[in-house]
């Protein structure tokens, strides 16, 4: 039998604001695979109090958690932002209990089909759900031993890392070429970060709103790479890069990528989205060597 979702989602679309748990280890949402349905889900209340009692038990595990409300203005966005992200479900928690809808009945996702081939933007939605599957659980500050399908999480994350392809920012110099061109001659520089050790790394990105996250004032450009152009971009004293700093922040040290290019190698290709012209944001380049 169909049920009518219609009243419940105009009533969701009527909110003039929920909370959404965030887990502390991503700056994202808490994704929950669900143990019947193996859907991946985000959870959302009508109020904070509600999402206290949810997190008490994801405390027990030493998992941090906090709210984030969004306002009705935000609705949108947000929803947009679950697809970029690979999930699937949402369930609403109110007093009278708790609301499992589909993410596609509530919105539906934009179909890029039409677009020209350059101007598709990046997406990596399977990327980014082990991503943060697999950061929710390895920064537990438990005993590796209490931190379940760490094995099996982190075997997905590394086929997803080599499919993949990324967003790479670069700082154009200055000049009178036009940008194409200064991308062209490769005239721009590579953003380094330094974490608490002061080691160097360079920051990536899995699609636009992630590197939206780090391009304050709208400075930077975005070269498209694939995960095998990783080696040859990497800088003089760089360790290796970070990818989504503002979100699960994953390293991928230099003899991580090179490792995992080794067993590419030896193993099947894994099957990668369209060439690098079908992947670039618009405005953007497909890098030709690293920085100068």
């Amino acid at each position: 039998m169909t049920v009518d979702k219609s009243f419940f989602i105009k009533s969701v679309q009527r909110k003039q604001e929920f909370f959404v748990a965030y887990c502390g280890f991503t700056n994202m949402p808490l994704v929950v695979c669900d143990p019947d349905s193996f859907n991946d889900q985000v959870w959302i209340f009508d109020s904070e109090e509600l999402l206290q009692d949810f997190a008490k038990p994801y405390t027990e595990k030493k998992v941090l958690l906090r709210g984030v409300k969004y306002l009705n203005k935000d609705f949108l966005g947000f929803f947009s932002l679950l697809y970029a992200i690979g999930v699937n479900e949402l369930v609403f928690v109110s007093q009278a209990g708790r609301q499992p809808i589909e993410l596609g009945d509530l919105i539906k996702m934009p179909d890029y089909s039409q677009l020209p081939l350059e101007k598709r933007p990046v997406f990596n939605p399977e990327l980014q759900l082990t991503g943060l599957y697999f950061m929710q659980e390895a920064s537990r500050p438990v005993p590796i031993e209490e931190k379940s399908g760490l094995k099996e999480l982190e075997e997905e994350l590394s086929v997803n890392l080599l499919r993949g392809r990324y967003i790479l920012p670069v700082e154009l110099l200055p000049g009178p070429e036009s940008d194409a061109d200064k991308l062209k001659n490769h005239n721009y520089r590579l953003p380094i970060l330094k974490n608490k050790n002061g080691l160097i790394l360079q920051p990536l990105f899995t699609d636009m709103s992630e590197l939206s996250k780090f391009n304050k004032g709208n400075k930077l450009k975005a070269l498209v790479v694939p995960f095998g152009h990783l080696p040859v971009l990497l800088v003089k004293d760089s360790k290796g890069f970070v990818l989504n700093p503002a979100g699960f922040h994953l390293a991928l040290p230099k003899e991580l990528i090179e490792a995992l290019l080794g067993q590419l190698k030896t193993q099947p290709r894994p099957a990668a989205p369209a060439d690098g012209a079908a992947n670039r944001q618009p405005g953007a380049q497909s890098p030709e060597s690293k920085e100068q």
